[in-house]
C-alpha cells in the first residue's frame, strides 16, 4: 500500500509539472493534472490540500535540492575562481534535469510575478540550514581583496544567473536567428557550462 501511495504521489507531481509548466500557476486546472495523474481531485487533495499547496511542493523539491549544493559550495576556502567554475555547473545542471521547472518559473515570472516569488521566498526561508547572505559576503569580501571586479552581490550573481539561466530559455531564439537546431544532450550541456564559465571567469576576475 505505501509504495501504491508513493507511486500516486509521484505520478501527481510528474502530472502537475507539465500542467504548471504549460499554463503557470493561474492556469493550471486541478482537473486536467489529476485526469493526467490517472487519479480523482479527492486523491490530490489527500496529498497536496491543495493546487496551491502542490505548486509549493514542486519548487520545493527542485529548490532544496538545489540550494544544499550550493550551501556545500560555500566554505571559509573558497576562492572567487572556483565558485565561478562550481555554480554555472550546477545551475546549468539543475535546468538541463528539471525543464519543467525552469518553464513553470519563466512563466510565472512573466504573467504572475507575485506569486511565485513569494512562493520562492517562503521556501528559502523554511530551510534553516540555507541563508543567502554569507554567500554575499564572501562576494564583498573578494572584491576588498581585489579578486573581483564587481563591488555589488546582487550584480554579481544576476551576471552568473542570467549567463546560466539563458542556456535554456534563449535557446529556441538563438536556434530560430541562426537556423541551426542545437542537440538538447549531455554534450551541449558540458559545452555550454564551459562557455559560461570562461566569460564569467574573464569578465569578473582581476
Amino acid at each position: 500500500m505505501a509504495r501504491e501511495s508513493g507511486a500516486s504521489r509521484e505520478a501527481i507531481l510528474l502530472a502537475a509539472r507539465r500542467e504548471f509548466a504549460a499554463r503557470g500557476f493561474a492556469g493550471a486546472r486541478v482537473e486536467a493534472i489529476a485526469r493526467e495523474a490517472g487519479i480523482n481531485k479527492a486523491m490530490l487533495f489527500y496529498y497536496f490540500s491543495s493546487k496551491e499547496g502542490l505548486y509549493q511542493a514542486i519548487l520545493q523539491q527542485v529548490m532544496t535540492a538545489f540550494f544544499k549544493k550550493v550551501q556545500g559550495l560555500v566554505t571559509p576556502a573558497l576562492t572567487p575562481g572556483e565558485f565561478l567554475e562550481r555554480f554555472p555547473e550546477l545551475y546549468i545542471e539543475l535546468c538541463a534535469g528539471n525543464p519543467d521547472f525552469v518553464r513553470i518559473v519563466a512563466f510565472d515570472l512573466i504573467h504572475d510575478p507575485d506569486n511565485v516569488c513569494a512562493v520562492m521566498a517562503g521556501i528559502i526561508s523554511r530551510m534553516t540550514d540555507f541563508r543567502p547572505h554569507p554567500l554575499f559576503e564572501v562576494i564583498r569580501r573578494w572584491h576588498a581583496q581585489g579578486l573581483v571586479s564587481e563591488a555589488d552581490p546582487v550584480q554579481f550573481m544576476m551576471n552568473v544567473v542570467a549567463l546560466s539561466i539563458f542556456s535554456f530559455i534563449g535557446r529556441p531564439m538563438v536556434e530560430a536567428i541562426s537556423g541551426m537546431r542545437v542537440a538538447d544532450d549531455g554534450e551541449f550541456t558540458r559545452r555550454r557550462v564551459a562557455s559560461v564559465v570562461n566569460v564569467l571567469k574573464r569578465g569578473m576576475l582581476k
